[in-house]
């Protein structure tokens, strides 16, 4: 609820790409989840879920207390800060099944903008703001820590861009 509702929503109103018009139409039997749309939820759930647990190993691997409750703790929070960002970054990649996100006008739609920077300050200020630290059971992150989120976060933005520049070129011939 922190990361996906205002984007998901904001992404309702997003713009129709540039080149829809010279894709052919779909068959009034086909299915939603057709040209690719069902590997694509697929392979990206399991990416966010890999992500997600190789940043909650890391941290357990690689430990930044010493007692076991803390080496716990923040491995949790870690996990659910990299979910969170995975899900604002994927964000942007949601924009478009096969398009770029580097070609495409990033910013072109406010609510979208608006929605992801909400969306940032509340996962943001459930992890920063003490008073929220019990209510969703997350610890404050050491900078160490966080570039591991980081990182986990912005893999996704990038895996995902790389396949769907071999989609595209699949997708040519």
């Amino acid at each position: 609820m922190v990361t996906d509702t205002f984007p998901a929503i904001a992404l309702g109103v997003e713009k129709a790409e540039a080149n829809m018009m010279q894709n052919k139409p779909r068959g009034n039997k086909s299915s939603f989840f057709g040209d690719g749309v069902m590997s694509s939820i697929l392979y990206q759930g399991l990416l966010e879920g890999a992500l997600t647990l190789g940043v909650y190993l890391v941290a357990l691997t690689f430990p930044f207390h010493n007692t076991h409750a803390l080496i716990h703790a923040d491995a949790l929070t870690m996990a659910f800060a990299t979910l969170g960002l995975i899900q604002l970054f994927h964000a942007f990649n949601s924009k478009s099944i096969h398009g770029s996100i580097f070609r495409k006008d990033l910013f072109n739609n406010r609510m979208f903008n608006w929605s992801i920077l909400l969306s940032g300050i509340l996962l943001f200020a459930t992890i920063f703001v003490s008073a929220f630290n019990d209510t969703f059971k997350v610890t404050p992150l050491a900078p160490q820590q966080w570039f591991v989120v980081l990182i986990g976060g912005l893999l996704m933005l990038v895996i995902v861009e790389i396949v769907k520049f071999f989609q595209r070129i699949l997708l040519k011939k």
